[in-house]
């Protein structure tokens, strides 16, 4: 794969992944939980999940005063947080299907 000006600068590709980066900083929990929820469905035996999947068990757990207060998570983070996930654990880079994003 091609190495972008932006992933050899490490900077955002658009607004939505500034935002995303910046939610990410303040809410590292939220990896967490993406991390923890993904690993169970591959110990499950599963090889292909949908992104969406874990946002919405995410969503569920931390929708009610999570760790003291609510956090709001964005739809247009999911993308993100599975690019990360997947670039974390390359030996399972094709686990989510993703799509280009603005400036890709």
């Amino acid at each position: 794969m091609q190495q972008t000006l932006f992933n050899a600068l490490n900077v955002p590709r658009n607004q939505r992944e500034a935002k995303f980066l910046n939610f990410h900083k303040d809410n590292p929990q939220i990896y967490q939980l993406w991390c923890l929820f993904t690993t169970e469905i591959i110990n499950a035996g599963r090889t292909k999940i949908g992104s969406r999947v874990i946002a919405e068990r995410i969503r569920w757990e931390t929708n009610f005063n999570y760790e003291g207060r609510e956090i709001k998570f964005n739809d247009h983070y999911i993308a993100y947080y599975a690019r990360l996930w997947m670039k974390d654990n390359p030996q399972h880079k094709n686990l989510f299907r993703t799509k280009l994003v603005e400036g890709e």
